[in-house]
């Protein structure tokens, strides 16, 4: 890059825009529908017009505000198109649900592999804790007692697949298997809680997830691809995703799910 191009893109934000575009959804299905570059362009030149003033700390105008919050609504729809049911209901419920909790259906987490597979192996733990007389009342996938016994080992990374079956991280998060794209979409690591109680014959038993839907600072570095046509995939900065609740167009929320189970 020359350096005339570097100031250039230096000072890309330095002069307000007034062409802020009114209708995010209405582009991105042009470019999902017939690959329309110019609204493609539009688009991602927006959010980097965008990241640019964020990364300064500028104020946003309520245009600008306006798009960003709409820009959210339309993954909401496109989620829901593409299957995401979860991760559309989070996108829109971070600038619409000002900051309140959020419970989605726990189907998405009991259809994963390795939820499945935790699941299996904290039953076989519990079931040798009671026989000793331990408490099995509350457990955490992060419990160390659990992630040092033999339950826990087909778990870790270096036996299971990491495109169809995920792992269990050393803190105890699970990492979902990458081809699930509902649930990786919606939520890729998590912890898995279990609250149980044991009768004579049964065990009962119930599971939930929860997590912080949030977004890393710029500084981070990270960032959201969404693809909306072949060639044709946007670049979301998360430091932009973080500055909306600095700006009052988003908030972070806490999430949950939960499910129950008789076993024996």
């Amino acid at each position: 890059m020359s350096i005339k191009k570097a100031v250039e893109k230096g000072n890309q934000c330095l002069e307000e825009r007034e062409n802020i575009p009114s209708a995010p959804l209405w582009h991105m299905g042009k470019v999902a529908v017939f690959e329309s570059k110019d609204s493609f362009d539009l688009l991602q030149n927006t959010i980097d017009y965008l990241t640019c003033k964020g990364k300064l700390g500028k104020p946003f105008s309520d245009n600008e505000k306006e798009f960003m919050k709409e820009l959210f609504e339309a993954l909401w729809w496109g989620g829901q198109y593409h299957g995401f049911k979860e991760a559309a209901e989070l996108a829109n419920h971070y600038v619409n649900g000002k900051g309140k909790p959020y419970t989605i259906n726990p189907q998405v987490y009991k259809e994963s592999v390795i939820v499945k597979d935790a699941m299996t192996a904290l039953k076989s733990y519990m079931k040798e804790m009671a026989a000793k007389r331990s408490s099995i009342s509350s457990l955490k996938t992060s419990d160390r007692k659990f992630l040092n016994s033999k339950h826990a080992a087909n778990l870790k990374q270096g036996r299971r697949s990491v495109a169809t079956q995920g792992y269990i991280l050393s803190d105890g998060a699970l990492l979902v298997e990458q081809s699930n794209q509902r649930l990786k979409n919606a939520d890729h690591r998590f912890y898995l809680w279990v609250n149980t109680s044991k009768n004579a014959i049964n065990y009962s038993s119930r599971w939930k997830v929860e997590s912080d839907y949030d977004f890393e600072p710029f500084g981070k570095g990270y960032v959201t691809d969404i693809p909306l046509a072949s060639g044709f995939v946007l670049k979301l900065p998360d430091g932009l995703s973080q500055y909306l609740t600095k700006v009052g167009v988003a908030k972070e929320f806490k999430y949950s799910s939960a499910w129950q189970e008789v076993w024996k």
